[in-house]
């Protein structure tokens, strides 16, 4: 079966810093076989690119070796079942989203709550989605509802909402929250359409490419920056009276655009660093202009346990707008490409073409 698989892994440096980038193609892999220790064999109708993937292989991100089948963001159908699924409630023909790993439920993040933390994920739960089929074990699986009045294939999308749901919690945005989102890319149109559900406000939005602005303002963001053109410490405080944002988001990931985000925090605000940066960088910060402002910078992964939450949600979004493009599996390293282009927003693969 066909799978775009990065076929020779990026090359670090003794300071995890990139010495040559890796490189990925549409090839064939064996098919998986339902082994005893599985739940179900699902066929892959729908995977979502993302920026972790293109960051594997063009940055190294997590040391992954090659070959890695690209992809984590997923939805299908099950095509087939044995009992250890069967017994969990899934039935053959069931529309499913896949979470990336299977906790173990044993070790101490799992017992805390924290299954995406797990130290000890279910061995060989962990998929590479953009490829034909895959296999699965029950609890890393979620039925999409027979109701449902979106279409199914915008349900690919139900992990990265997960891990936006995720920083939405950890940030502890309040309504009337006043915020900035430093930019309106895949991750950061999905982090904007939670924020205004969430009831925040004066929300603005920073990002160099004009569709992405745009995509922005159509969402209802209701300011945008043109951080080529405009200062954006100078525009926000401008926006917000001098006070500055109750929350700042960067789901960017520009090591350059990264240190003046502090400036931009109101009393008690609290910064997010939603953007995965490369594994050298350091981000350079006055701790004393923190302590001033009692100021909080908070990270996010993501966490398996909005699974639920998320399921209910996805009705309430406008995943139709956040996606952009379509392309099929057989386009291959085309996705790739067409991620890297910036243009797009959220691009999905239907991978049964």
């Amino acid at each position: 079966m066909k799978a775009l698989v990065m076929t020779k892994a990026a090359v670090l440096g003794e300071k995890r810093n990139l010495i040559s980038p890796g490189v990925c193609e549409l090839t064939d892999i064996p098919k998986p076989e339902l082994q005893p220790t599985d739940g179900m064999k699902i066929r892959v109708e729908w995977c979502a690119m993302c920026a972790t993937d293109v960051h594997i292989v063009t940055l190294g991100l997590y040391g992954m070796p090659a070959p890695w089948v690209m992809g984590h963001e997923v939805c299908g159908t099950i095509v087939e079942l044995n009992p250890h699924g069967a017994e969990a409630g899934f039935q053959v023909g069931d529309k499913v989203v896949v979470n990336a790993v299977a906790p173990c439920g044993s070790c101490p993040q799992c017992k805390r709550g924290f299954g995406n933390g797990c130290a000890h994920p279910i061995a060989g739960s962990f998929f590479g989605g953009l490829t034909e089929y895959i296999t699965a074990q029950p609890q890393q699986c979620f039925k999409i509802p027979e109701n449902s009045p979106v279409d199914p294939k915008y349900y690919c999308l139900a992990e990265p909402m997960a891990s936006a749901m995720d920083g939405m919690d950890l940030a502890d945005i309040r309504i009337g929250d006043s915020v900035l989102l430093q930019g309106c890319g895949a991750i950061g149109s999905i982090n904007l359409n939670m924020l205004l559900l969430r009831g925040c406000t004066n929300v603005t939005v920073s990002d160099p490419v004009p569709e992405k602005r745009a995509l922005a303002l159509k969402l209802g963001a209701q300011h945008v920056i043109d951080p080529t053109k405009e200062d954006i410490v100078e525009r926000g405080m401008e926006l917000t009276g001098g006070r500055g944002y109750d929350v700042v988001y960067d789901v960017a990931g520009v090591p350059s655009a990264a240190p003046q985000l502090p400036k931009l925090l109101a009393y008690r605000g609290r910064l997010v660093y939603f953007a995965v940066y490369p594994m050298d960088y350091e981000l350079p910060l006055n701790l004393y202009d923190l302590y001033e402002k009692e100021g909080r910078v908070q990270t996010v992964f993501t966490n398996f346990y909005n699974y639920p939450r998320v399921m209910d949600l996805i009705p309430r979004m406008q995943l139709d707008t956040i996606v952009t493009r379509e392309m099929k599996l057989s386009d291959g390293v085309e996705v790739f490409h067409a991620f890297l282009e910036s243009k797009n927003n959220k691009i999905i693969v239907d991978c049964t073409k």
